[in-house]
């Protein structure tokens, strides 16, 4: 079968966007495939309806997996040519990601294609929480992170997820705290609440959705908090980078992130207590356990520019601070 052709190609802080989205007013129309999804022929092929009670505010983005398909370059277009041709059931998200760039398949009020529109962010099917009114369908952006493959496939496509969450965050107006997994709906759905939102993201329940499980890289929640939490690094940085006034750039080398470190103890609480004081000096910091201390840092930057000038916003605040590429177990 042909290959899809985008209705437009644009960049998405360095991510190459192919847009398709499902047209309102789409309908089911093969009978079998619609009833095996819960529908009818002539039913709306999706919600068609806008994020937030019609509102099309966005409150979050939500992190899903699913596997790479063998033999397959471009993941992302046969994802979205399974779900043109009614091969994905009830399935509906906005995006698609891969190592080669991503498909969009609904409305996320970019503002980056006239298909596309600000304020236009719809309902998509993917947390399993049907309409639930704050629930992740009906208020947040899904994001399918294909992984399954190499090594190099995999970490790239993980940074394209992560580039592209950072955008959605950063031109919606949220904080890193808006980015979910799915299994954070999985444990709301179940009634379970943490304060912690990195621990609703990664409480396993049973017989319910883990996901996104190449990202989290293990069945054991503590690994999982572990790697669920790199990501989320990840994402702070190119997040980081787009508050400073620009695109978030390109990786000095792959893989690599600068950190700017500002402190090293070997009590918790005291690093604690300094992590307090630097985030009350306006910085986002957070506490990492490597080599028998606690580390205070700042960021995790994909260029080391952008690290060095974090660096000199310490010291001038009259802090001490210095560039690592180490981290370690978050705290």
């Amino acid at each position: 079968m042909a290959l899809l052709t985008a209705n437009k190609v644009f960049q998405m802080n360095g991510v190459a966007v192919s847009e398709k989205i499902i047209p309102d007013g789409t309908r089911w129309k093969d009978g079998a495939k619609a009833q095996k999804a819960g529908f009818s022929a002539g039913s709306l092929y999706k919600k068609q309806q806008r994020l937030s009670g019609g509102t099309g505010k966005v409150q979050g983005v939500t992190i899903h997996n699913t596997a790479d398909l063998a033999n397959v370059h471009d993941d992302g277009e046969q994802y979205t040519r399974a779900t043109y041709n009614e091969n994905m059931g009830s399935v509906r998200v906005h995006y698609y990601v891969d190592d080669t760039g991503a498909w969009q398949n609904l409305k996320a009020g970019t503002g980056l294609c006239s298909n596309d529109p600000v304020g236009s962010a719809e309902v998509s099917w993917h947390a399993g929480d049907g309409s639930t009114p704050d629930g992740g369908n009906m208020t947040t952006i899904s994001m399918e992170v294909i992984m399954g493959d190499t090594a190099a496939h995999d970490e790239k496509a993980k940074d394209n997820a992560a580039r592209m969450a950072a955008w959605l965050l950063w031109k919606h107006g949220l904080t890193i705290d808006k980015l979910f997994s799915h299994t954070y709906w999985v444990n709301k759905s179940a009634g379970k609440h943490f304060a912690d939102v990195d621990r609703q993201c990664t409480n396993p329940v049973r017989n319910q959705k883990w996901c996104p499980t190449y990202i989290f890289g293990s069945s054991n929640p503590d690994i999982a908090l572990k790697n669920w939490k790199a990501f989320k690094q990840l994402v702070q940085g190119y997040m980081d980078a787009l508050n400073g006034g620009a695109q978030a750039p390109t990786a000095d080398a792959a893989g690599t992130l600068y950190r700017v470190q500002t402190g090293a103890f070997s009590s918790k609480a005291n690093a604690t207590a300094y992590a307090k004081k630097i985030k009350a000096a306006g910085f986002d910091t957070y506490v990492v356990k490597a080599d028998g201390l606690y580390k205070v840092q700042v960021g995790a930057y994909s260029k080391k520019a952008n690290a060095e000038a974090q660096m000199q916003k310490l010291t001038a605040a009259g802090f001490q601070a210095f560039i690592t590429t180490k981290s370690g177990t978050p705290v």
